[in-house]
C-alpha cells in the first residue's frame, strides 16, 4: 500500500470529525441538523408517515412554530435499534410528540482525538514498515554490494 494512501485514508478520518447532539437553543443555527427523540404518544402519531416504532429520527429543521416543527428527514431509528435512511422527505411533527430535540455540533475534543491517534497511526505505519529507507533488507547498510560469499 502507497504511503500517500495511507495519508489520505487517515486524513479523510479525521477531517471528517465527529459530531455530537446538544439541546437545541433559541437562536440555534439557520436550517441545523437536528436529532428528535419521541414520546410514545409520538410513536404512534408518527407510525403512518414513518413507520411502526420510531425511536428517534435526524434531518434537517425547517421551521418551528408555536406547536410544530417541520423537517426533511435524513434517518430513522426504531426501538428495535435498526436504522432508514430517508431522501429528505419533509413532515410536520407536533410538540406533543418530541420528547426532547438536539442540534448536532462539531465535537472538538473528540476530532482532536481522532486527529491525534490517525497521526499516530500514520506514524507507527512509517516506523514499522521502513517507508522512509535506510537499511537492505538483510538488516546491513547499504545493501547494494555483492552477495555474501562472492
Amino acid at each position: 500500500m502507497c504511503l500517500r494512501t495511507v495519508v489520505s485514508v487517515l486524513a479523510a478520518s479525521s477531517l471528517s470529525g465527529c459530531y455530537e447532539y446538544v439541546p437545541m437553543q433559541p437562536a440555534s443555527a439557520p436550517n441545523p441538523r437536528v436529532e428528535v427523540l419521541v414520546t410514545d404518544r409520538g410513536r404512534v402519531e408518527l407510525a403512518p408517515q414513518l413507520g411502526q416504532g420510531v425511536l428517534s429520527f435526524e434531518g434537517i429543521l425547517e421551521t418551528h412554530k408555536d406547536s410544530s416543527y417541520v423537517l426533511r428527514v435524513a434517518e430513522v431509528t426504531y426501538v428495535n435499534r435498526q436504522t432508514n435512511v430517508w431522501g429528505g422527505e419533509s413532515i410536520t411533527v407536533y410538540d406533543g410528540a418530541v420528547r426532547d430535540i438536539r442540534v448536532r455540533r462539531l465535537s472538538r475534543g473528540r476530532t482532536f482525538a481522532v486527529a491525534l491517534g490517525s497521526l499516530g497511526a500514520a506514524l507507527a505505519f512509517v516506523i514499522t514498515r521502513s517507508v522512509l529507507g535506510g537499511g537492505s533488507s538483510d538488516g546491513t547498510p547499504g545493501g547494494n554490494g555483492p552477495p555474501n560469499g562472492q
